[in-house]
C-alpha cells in the first residue's frame, strides 16, 4: 500500500475525458463535482494557458482541440479534456475521439494516462446511442455512463401514456415508472453488446431509481439544483477504480465530498499496524494534505514527503476525522 504514497507524491492530477453530445450536460456536472460557478480554465497539451477567447474563436469556426486541458481553480487537481463535437454522427469527429483514447492508452507516462471516462447521454433525444459510439467502450480505463434529462424521458412517457387512452391522473401516477423501464430498455441495455461493458452507471437529474422489487426507491441527486454536487457520480467513479494508488490519487484530489474521503481513509486505517502508519493512512486520502499550486500542471508539492506527515496537519486532520467519524458512528 505504500506505494500507492509513492506514486501520489509523483502524480498530482486526475486525468478525465468528458464524452457527450452538446447540452448533454457536461458543462454543468463539471462545474458540479469541482464546486465551481465559473468556466474553467483553458491550457494546451505542454501546460500553456490558452486565452478563451481563441478557443471560443476557434469553437466559432468548427475546430476543437480535445488535447486541450481544462482545469477549474476551485479544484485544480482535475484535468479533463472535453470531447465535443459528434453529436451530428459525424465519423471523422468521433474517430479522433478514438485515436485520443487509444492515445493516450499507449503513453507509459501515468500522469499522461486517461484515468476513466465520463460519458454523458442525455435520455430526451431520439437516438439513445449512435452504432459509431460503442468502439468507445472497447477500451480498459474505467467508463461510467451518466444518464441525464431523465425529466424529458418522463415528459414522453406521460405522453404515451396518455396517447394509450389514459386519464391525466393515471398518466401522472404511472410516468415515472414507465420513465425508468424505457431508460434501461432504450439506453442501458443497449450497452450490453459492448465487448468492454461500462464500470459503472450514474443518473443525475433528480427523479427516483428502484433498488430492487423488494427494496423502496432512492431519491436521486438534481445536479441541476444550487447545492447539488454530483456526490453519486465520485463515489461510483471511486468504485471502478481496482489500482490502489489510482483510487488514492482520485480519493484525495477530489474536494466535494468529504465523506468519500472519510470512508476510505476509516477503512484503510482499519488494517494498518502502528500508530504512525494509521495516522499517515487516515490522513492520505484528504486533498489538503497534498500541497499544490492551483494553476500549476507540474508535479505537486508534497507535504507527506517520505511518508512522514506535518504536524499541523496532522493535528488538524486527526482532530476533524475523530469528530467526523465518532459522529458517523452515532
Amino acid at each position: 500500500m505504500d506505494k500507492a504514497i509513492d506514486v501520489r507524491s509523483k502524480i498530482s492530477h486526475f486525468r478525465i475525458l468528458i464524452i457527450g453530445r452538446a447540452n448533454a450536460g457536461k458543462t454543468t456536472i463539471l462545474k458540479k463535482v469541482c464546486n465551481s460557478v465559473e468556466d474553467p480554465e483553458i491550457y494546451d497539451q505542454y501546460g500553456d494557458k490558452i486565452d478563451p477567447e481563441i478557443v471560443r474563436e476557434s469553437a466559432e469556426r468548427g475546430l476543437h482541440d480535445i488535447d486541450n486541458q481544462l482545469i477549474f481553480k476551485s479544484n485544480p487537481q482535475f484535468i479533463f479534456h472535453d470531447s465535443r463535437g459528434f453529436e451530428g454522427g459525424s465519423a471523422d469527429e468521433i474517430q479522433k475521439v478514438t485515436t485520443f483514447i487509444e492515445e493516450r492508452a499507449r503513453t507509459l507516462e501515468l500522469s499522461e494516462q486517461l484515468h476513466a471516462i465520463w460519458y454523458c447521454l442525455p435520455t430526451d433525444g431520439n437516438r439513445p446511442l449512435l452504432e459509431a459510439e460503442d468502439r468507445f467502450f472497447k477500451i480498459s480505463v474505467p467508463l461510467i455512463v451518466i444518464f441525464t434529462k431523465f425529466d424529458g424521458l418522463v415528459t414522453k412517457a406521460f405522453q404515451q401514456l396518455r396517447a394509450e387512452g389514459k386519464n391525466i391522473r393515471t398518466a401522472n401516477a404511472g410516468k415515472v415508472e414507465l420513465a425508468h423501464r424505457m431508460l434501461t430498455m432504450n439506453y442501458r441495455d443497449p450497452f450490453t453488446d459492448a465487448t468492454f461493458k461500462p464500470s459503472a452507471y450514474v443518473q443525475l437529474d433528480g427523479g427516483f431509481r428502484p433498488i430492487s422489487q423488494s427494496e423502496m426507491p432512492i431519491d436521486l441527486s438534481d445536479m441541476r439544483l444550487e447545492r447539488s454536487s454530483c456526490t453519486e457520480l465520485t463515489n461510483e467513479t471511486a468504485k471502478t477504480l481496482t489500482d490502489d494508488a489510482l483510487l488514492l490519487l482520485f480519493v484525495s484530489v477530489q474536494r466535494n465530498n468529504i465523506d468519500l474521503c472519510i470512508r476510505y481513509a476509516a477503512d484503510t486505517g482499519l488494517y494498518q499496524e502502528g500508530l504512525t502508519s494509521v495516522v499517515k493512512w487516515r490522513l492520505v486520502y484528504f486533498p489538503h494534505v497534498w500541497g499544490v499550486s492551483a494553476t500549476s500542471l507540474r508535479p505537486p508539492l508534497v507535504e507527506l514527503t517520505n511518508h512522514t506527515v506535518n504536524p499541523t496537519v496532522w493535528c488538524e486532520y486527526c482532530l476533524v476525522m475523530s469528530d467526523r467519524l465518532f459522529l458517523t458512528a452515532l
